[in-house]
């Protein structure tokens, strides 16, 4: 399984929310097509989301390092 496939990846999570924006202008009708742009939108604050997650993630491992190298 590659990185793009991870469950947790913001990568996965913008492809989830484009393919629900271009299912949306294949349907006709306004409410479901309304419904796809909001799963997109939440997919996408879901990528934000996970980004921020990894990076304060990455950051505690940084200063652990860091307080390590300190001792």
């Amino acid at each position: 399984m590659s990185k793009i496939d991870d469950i947790d990846s913001p990568a996965r999570y913008r492809r989830l929310a484009r393919d629900c924006l271009e299912m949306a202008r294949t349907v006709a009708s306004e409410g479901p097509r309304a419904t796809l742009v909001e799963m997109a939108q939440i997919w996408m604050r879901l990528a934000g989301t996970e980004e921020g997650r990894q990076v304060a993630q990455q950051q505690q491992q940084i200063q652990a390092k860091a307080d390590d190298k300190k001792e």
